[in-house]
C-alpha cells in the first residue's frame, strides 16, 4: 500500500481492519491498539529494511516464505570459563522443608486435603498414644447452683481478623466461579499491583463498616465495637481465643503481624484498662499461615515461631502473671489461677492443624503439648480445682487424626475436672460434644463452646458473646449457666450511614428451651432440632446472624449441621450422626 502511494490513515485502517477480520484481537483491542501503536509500527515501517509479508510471518503463522531473514542469526560475544554447574536451589518456602523430610508420599498427604484422595487407609491417621493415668474418679451429677447464688459475666471475643488493606468501594462479592475461588480481591484495591485484576464494573461496592461477603473488617469496625462493649458492659474477665490477622495470607509479613498484635493490644488497654484478658493463639497468628514448628524440627531456630511466641507473651503479660512466660514462649500454651478454685489452661492447638506442614515431618504430640495438658488436668484433679480450656481450632474441626482422638480421650478422663471448654476459628454459632468411650450412643461427656466471629467472612455479621459462669464463691461449680450472643447488622449500618446498632440475638438457655446447659441438654437439643423444625429454623438463623433464609437449608443440610454438632473428633465422617 505504501509502494502505491496510500495515505499513512488508510494504511492504519487497513491494518486495523486485518485484526479485527481474522480475530487477532477483539474489536474494541484492535482499534485501541491500532491506535496507541501505529505511532510506533508506522516509523518502524518507514525505516525497516524488511518488506511487510517478512514482518507479517513475525505474528502469524504460514504468513510469507518459509525461510525469513528475520530470523537470522546473529552474534554476541560471550565469554567462556564457564563455572561448574551446581546443585538446583532448595526453595525455602515451609511446603517443600516438609516434602523433603516427610516420610509420607504425596498421596498420602493429599488424603489430608483433599476428600477421595489417596488410599482408603492413610498412615498420617495412625494413633500415637498420650499417657493418661488411670483411676478416673466417679462421674457426679451436673451441679444445679442454689438459687442468687454469685456469677461471672464473661465475654469471649474471636477471629477478629482485622485488615488494614480494607477500601471502602471495592468490590465486595468477588466471587469468580473458579476450582479455587480465592478472596484476594474482597473489599481490597489490587489496581496498583502487579497482579493487576480490574473489574469492568463494581457489583456490590464494600461497606464502610464491612460487607458481610469473604471480607474482613476495617479497623474502625473493631473499634467500634470495643468501645460499644466497654461503655455499655461490665465483666469479670474476657477470653479471646485467636485470629487477630486478615486473611490474606499471601501478604504476610512478620513485621505486619506485629504491628497488629502491638495495635491490637493498645486497643484493648485502652478501652478495658482494669479487666483480665484471656488469650489463646489461633493459625492466622504464624507467618506463614498456621507454620508453628516444635523444637524438634531441624533448623527451628530460623524457621521455628520463637518470635510471635515472644510478642504474644510478652503483650498478654499485661494482664497475666510473669509465670506464664516459661510455657508460653516454648509451646504458646500456658495455665493460670485467676481465682481461687479454677484453674485456666489456654492450648495451642495449631499443633493440631492440618495446614501447619512441619508437622508432616513428624506428627507425634508436638513440643509434647498434649502430654503437658494431661499433666495440669492431672495437677488440678489432685488439687480438686476445677479447669477452663481455651483454645483456637477444636478438636472435631480441621484437625489431624491422632491429635484430635487423644483430645478427646483426655477430655473424657478428666470430665469431673473440665468444667467448659471455649473456642473459635469457624466463625459459626456452633459447638462439639464429646461422647463417653468415644461412642456415639454413650453418655454425653462435655462440650466446647465456639463462639461466633467477629469478623464479617465468610458471609456472616459480627458477633460477639456473653457467658454468665457459676462462680467466684467457695463450692462454685464453674460451669457455664447461660450465652447470650450479640450482632450488628453492618448491612444496615452502611445503608443509614451510621454506626453499627450492637443488638442481643438471643439467649440459649430461654431461646432453646434448655433446663441448664450440661453436655446432656446440649445432646437433647441435637435431637430436638430433627424434631421440632422451628427450633432448628432459630439456630439456622444465629448460625451466621441471621444471614440465611431458614428454608433454604433442606433435610440433607439440616442433618450434616446437626451431625458436625455432635462431632467433637475430626475425621469421624457420619460416626456421630444421628
Amino acid at each position: 500500500m505504501a509502494a502505491q502511494n496510500a495515505s499513512e490513515d488508510d494504511i492504519k485502517q487497513f491494518a486495523i481492519n486485518v485484526c479485527i477480520v481474522i480475530n487477532f484481537q477483539p474489536e474494541y483491542a484492535c482499534k485501541m491498539l491500532g491506535n496507541s501503536l501505529w505511532g510506533e509500527a508506522w516509523f518502524m515501517l518507514q525505516r525497516t529494511t524488511y518488506g511487510s509479508e517478512l514482518i507479517c510471518g513475525s505474528f502469524i503463522n504460514n504468513c510469507g516464505p518459509d525461510y525469513n531473514p528475520i530470523d537470522e542469526p546473529w552474534q554476541v560475544e560471550i565469554p567462556g570459563n564457564k563455572p561448574p554447574v551446581q546443585p538446583w536451589p532448595n526453595p525455602k518456602g515451609e511446603a517443600w522443608f516438609m516434602l523433603q523430610r516427610t516420610t509420607y508420599g504425596s498421596e498420602l498427604i493429599c488424603g489430608s486435603f483433599v476428600n477421595n484422595c489417596g488410599p482408603d487407609y492413610n498412615p498420617i491417621d495412625e494413633p500415637w498414644q498420650v499417657e493418661i493415668p488411670g483411676n478416673k474418679p466417679p462421674v457426679q451429677p451436673w451441679p444445679n447452683p442454689k438459687p442468687n447464688s454469685p456469677t461471672l459475666r464473661v465475654l469471649h471475643l474471636s477471629d477478629i481478623h482485622i485488615d488494614r488493606w480494607y477500601t471502602v468501594g471495592s468490590e465486595a462479592d468477588c466471587s469468580n466461579g473458579l476450582p479455587m475461588n480465592t478472596y484476594i480481591y474482597c473489599c481490597r484495591n489490587y489496581t496498583d499491583n502487579s497482579d493487576t485484576y480490574i473489574r469492568d464494573f463494581i457489583k456490590v461496592p464494600a461497606g464502610k463498616w464491612g460487607s458481610p461477603y469473604r471480607c474482613d473488617i476495617p479497623f474502625i469496625t473493631f473499634d467500634n465495637a470495643m468501645k460499644h462493649i466497654a461503655n455499655n458492659e461490665k465483666f469479670d474477665y474476657i477470653l479471646m481465643t485467636g485470629d487477630l490477622s486478615n486473611h490474606a495470607v499471601w501478604d504476610y509479613t512478620k513485621e505486619a503481624h506485629f504491628d497488629n498484635i502491638n495495635n491490637i493490644t493498645a486497643v484493648l488497654k485502652n478501652y478495658f484498662p482494669n479487666t483480665l484478658i484471656i488469650q489463646a493463639i489461633g493459625n492466622h497468628e504464624a507467618v506463614p499461615c498456621d507454620s508453628m514448628a516444635p523444637h524438634t524440627m531441624e533448623q527451628y531456630d530460623t524457621r521455628g515461631p520463637q518470635a510471635i511466641y515472644n510478642l504474644l507473651s510478652k503483650s498478654w503479660i499485661n494482664w497475666l502473671p510473669y509465670s506464664i512466660e516459661e510455657n508460653m514462649q516454648y509451646r504458646a500454651s500456658y495455665s493460670f489461677r485467676p481465682f481461687e478454685g479454677i484453674k485456666y489452661i489456654s492450648i495451642n492447638s495449631i499443633y493440631c492443624s492440618r495446614d501447619n506442614f512441619y508437622l508432616y515431618i513428624n506428627l507425634t504430640d508436638p513440643d509434647y503439648t498434649l502430654q503437658w495438658l494431661v499433666q495440669e488436668l492431672n495437677d488440678s484433679e489432685s488439687r480438686g480445682e476445677k479447669v477452663h480450656i481455651i483454645g483456637h481450632i477444636s478438636s472435631g474441626a480441621s484437625c489431624l487424626k491422632a491429635w484430635s482422638q487423644n483430645y478427646y480421650k483426655i477430655v473424657n478422663r478428666y470430665e469431673s475436672t473440665i468444667a467448659a471448654q471455649f473456642f473459635g476459628h469457624t466463625h459459626q454459632d456452633e459447638f462439639e460434644i464429646y461422647y463417653e468411650n468415644m461412642d456415639p450412643n454413650g453418655r454425653p461427656t462435655s462440650m466446647v463452646y465456639m463462639t461466633p466471629s467477629l469478623t464479617t467472612s465468610s458471609y456472616n455479621f459480627p458477633a460477639y458473646r456473653i457467658y454468665t459462669i457459676d462462680g467466684n464463691y467457695s463450692g462454685s461449680s464453674w460451669t457455664v449457666l447461660d450465652i447470650e450472643n450479640y450482632y450488628a447488622n453492618i448491612t444496615e449500618a452502611n445503608l443509614n450511614d451510621q454506626e453499627p446498632i450492637w443488638r442481643l440475638e438471643y439467649t440459649a438457655k430461654s431461646t432453646y428451651k434448655m433446663p441448664d446447659l450440661s453436655p446432656t441438654s446440649w445432646d437433647n437439643l441435637t435431637k430436638n432440632f430433627l424434631q421440632e423444625n422451628e427450633l432448628f429454623e432459630s439456630f439456622y438463623k444465629f448460625y451466621d446472624r441471621q444471614q440465611k433464609d431458614p428454608s433454604s437449608c433442606d433435610a440433607t443440610c439440616k442433618m450434616s449441621l446437626v451431625c458436625a454438632l455432635r462431632t467433637a473428633e475430626s475425621k469421624a465422617g457420619k460416626k456421630y450422626c444421628l
